[in-house]
């Protein structure tokens, strides 16, 4: 039975981690052309284009020092990577800045 479903859980683990094509599967000539001048690898602009990111979008988090993981994570609270890296700069987590936000606030930048 143990063997039965370490095969299962195999199978799903591959199924989907290979749900997310490795080419340039499901993008037309232009978004693969703004993909490659943005940087990114096919297999890396696929993850964040499931995610609902253009390549523009991702290559601005990309720069202000974000992964896909953390920018998502901001951008469902519509903060823009701009946006997100003062409130990071000035040592403020989601949680915090949310938070702030809602009460006005904004971080504080240097210049």
């Amino acid at each position: 039975m143990l063997k039965i479903s370490s095969s299962l859980l195999m199978c799903v683990v591959l199924f989907a981690c290979s749900s997310i094509p490795k080419d340039w599967s499901g993008m037309n000539s232009d978004e693969i052309s703004a993909w490659k001048s943005a940087g990114f690898s096919s297999e890396v602009a696929q993850k964040w284009y499931q995610k609902g990111f253009s390549a523009q979008d991702a290559s601005d988090w990309n720069r202000a020092g974000f992964n896909l993981k953390d920018a998502t994570e901001w951008g469902e609270e519509k903060f823009t990577a701009q946006e997100a890296q003062s409130w990071r700069s000035s040592g403020f987590d989601l949680d915090d800045a949310i938070e702030s936000r809602n009460k006005g606030l904004t971080p504080i930048e240097d210049k």
